[in-house]
């Protein structure tokens, strides 16, 4: 009995042992036929390469030049003085309104006040010589040249006068316009001189209501921009609101700063409501072209390279007897025709077609789509699925740039 028993547990410890044996062998191939299948499967063509597509689309497109530059009054005028002295009273301050007219600033007049006395009584003993000399003229005690003398003496006694009535007269610094106080540079008891260039002691605008945006444009860019377009431009003082205006001068004396050569557009901008104040930065765009609708794609796509695959056959292409080829670029120069990748076929059996056109207007994140030819319809139409990218890894290319997993290639 203990010989049978012993024989039967043996039994059952070998088809055990032999049960875990196949089950091990079993889990070993399921492991290597599943490495086989994730590593080899893109080398079998078991798998579909996933694009990343934009849509044709038609709309409007504007083309415009970005520009920073400085908002100013239309109309300014710098007030100086023509006389050297002290300042002795300011009548006016910032943001004030004058008249023309209207004494806005008085310099120290008692040293022309003097003067001015001691012209007139030079003026007067001069005038007395001259008439009793014209009187002694008359009896004969002296000659004419005595009288000619003394009405020259007269002559430039009066101009003394008159010169010194002038400086008093300077002292009283008037404005010469209506408008608003922008800019006080002095203050009571400062001395100003005056020389060959006059010192600036206000600016008065004459009518904030009307302002300007003097910008900078480059050479290259100068050349679009003429009088009467349309312009707008933001300020940061305040962010989300759009100004309007048009191009009101374009200046013809360049500015090169650094080799760089620009030229000064001014930009109308009215305030009615006062709140652009002069000196405030603006973000300008000019508008240079526009077209209501333009057959347009992002410009992502005009970027996207397809990766070379040694192992797949070469993308189809509308390079037929039928289909015009895109033109060779040509040497030395940039070619404005371009070609992009469209799917075509079946859901679940598509494939990159490249399609050629001719580049039109951009606004630096669309571009518009020209046929090759004028006569000729356009390869690309509404809703035509562009790729801009794909999914998943890729191989390098021929220079042995490694494409990125996702997204166009930027060069």
């Amino acid at each position: 009995m203990i010989s049978h028993s012993n024989t039967s547990i043996s039994q059952k410890d070998v088809k055990s042992r032999s049960f875990i044996k196949w089950l091990i062998l079993l889990l070993v191939l399921i492991s290597v036929v599943g490495a086989g299948w994730f590593f080899g499967k893109k080398y079998f063509g078991f798998t579909q390469t996933k694009y990343i597509t934009v849509s044709v689309e038609e709309g409007p497109l504007v083309a415009t030049i970005r520009a920073s530059g400085t908002l100013n009054p239309v109309r300014s005028v710098t007030i100086g003085t023509g006389v050297s002295g002290m300042i002795r009273e300011l009548t006016v301050d910032f943001n004030d309104r004058v008249k023309q007219g209207q004494i806005i600033a008085k310099i120290d007049q008692r040293e022309f006040q003097a003067k001015f006395d001691q012209a007139q009584a030079n003026y007067a003993l001069a005038l007395r010589n001259h008439q009793y000399n014209e009187r002694l003229m008359k009896e004969g005690f002296i000659s004419e040249q005595a009288l000619v003398t003394t009405d020259s003496a007269l002559k430039a006694a009066l101009g003394a006068v008159n010169l010194a009535k002038k400086s008093l007269d300077d002292t009283l610094i008037r404005s010469p316009v209506d408008g608003v106080v922008v800019k006080r540079s002095v203050e009571v008891g400062q001395t100003v001189a005056a020389s060959l260039q006059s010192p600036e002691i206000f600016i008065i605008a004459r009518n904030l209501a009307e302002m300007q945006v003097e910008t900078s444009i480059d050479e290259s860019d100068v050349g679009r921009i003429n009088e009467g377009q349309d312009a707008s431009f933001t300020v940061d003082a305040f962010p989300g609101r759009i100004f309007k205006g048009k191009v009101k001068q374009v200046r013809k004396a360049p500015v090169n700063i650094q080799n760089v050569v620009t030229y000064t557009v001014l930009i109308s901008a009215d305030n009615p409501d006062f709140k652009l104040l002069p000196g405030m930065t603006a973000n300008a765009r000019i508008v240079v072209e526009e077209h209501d609708k333009a057959l347009k794609i992002p410009n992502a796509a005009l970027r996207f390279r397809m990766p070379i695959d040694k192992n797949a056959k070469p993308a189809a292409t509308t390079a037929n007897k039928d289909s015009p080829k895109p033109p060779p670029r040509p040497a030395g120069g940039v070619s404005n025709f371009r070609s992009v990748y469209v799917l075509e076929g079946d859901e679940g059996a598509t494939k990159p077609v490249r399609k050629a056109f001719r580049l039109g207007l951009s606004d630096g994140e669309y571009s518009e789509i020209l046929p090759l030819k004028k006569d000729q319809p356009n390869e690309l139409k509404v809703g035509d699925q562009v790729i801009v990218g794909i999914e998943g890894a890729l191989k390098p290319d021929t220079n042995n740039n490694p494409q990125r997993s996702s997204g166009p290639r930027m060069f």
